[in-house]
């Protein structure tokens, strides 16, 4: 009897020992399964990289060459929570719409302070291109109406003019090109 027992309590614990062994065995093959095979991104995306102190909403509109206008039904908004941290923030475009250029609103919040750029991101399958700092000056023009900017500091002032805000940029010709280079 007391073999019995003693055979059974055996048989309970090399069971319970291959459970676990098991199901840590399946942890770990899920890990490196996902750490193996990275998803591509399929579709277009921006990504901002900015410090943005108060909670707001940005916005960005795209339009092809052949559009004289940006046009309200061709934009992403994208809402942040404020931060003293660099947040990303992301855009990602409808599947198969590519842009020729882009406009970039910083925000609706008419209480936003100055917004830091950190980098400025495109990407399309495995195709990136990516800028940081002051370089997004070279790229993206700042509506001086609508926000003062220091280039140096890489950095955006919105504009609060007559109740009117409305903080913008809009794409050059550079950035069209790399536009081009990621979609082709």
């Amino acid at each position: 009897m007391k073999n019995s027992v003693v055979y059974s309590l055996v048989i309970l614990l090399s069971v319970f020992v291959s459970c676990k062994e098991d199901t840590k065995q399946g942890i770990e093959d899920s890990s490196v399964e996902s750490i193996v095979e990275p998803k591509q991104d399929t579709v277009f995306t921006v990504t901002l990289n900015a410090t943005v102190l108060k909670d707001d909403s940005f916005q960005i509109y795209f339009k092809s060459n052949d559009e004289d206008i940006y046009d309200e039904k061709n934009s992403i908004f994208t809402e942040m929570k404020g931060s003293e941290v660099p947040q990303d923030i992301v855009f990602r475009f409808p599947d198969g719409v590519f842009p020729d250029n882009i406009r970039l609103d910083f925000g609706t919040n008419k209480e936003q302070s100055e917004i830091k750029i950190n980098s400025f991101k495109m990407s399309f399958y495995d195709k990136n291109f990516e800028i940081t700092g002051s370089d997004f000056f070279n790229y993206m023009l700042v509506e001086s109406n609508t926000a003062a900017f220091d280039k140096d500091k890489a950095t955006i002032k919105p504009k609060l003019i007559d109740d009117v805000y409305d903080p913008q940029s809009t794409s050059e010709k550079a950035l069209y090109d790399q536009i081009q280079l990621i979609i082709k």
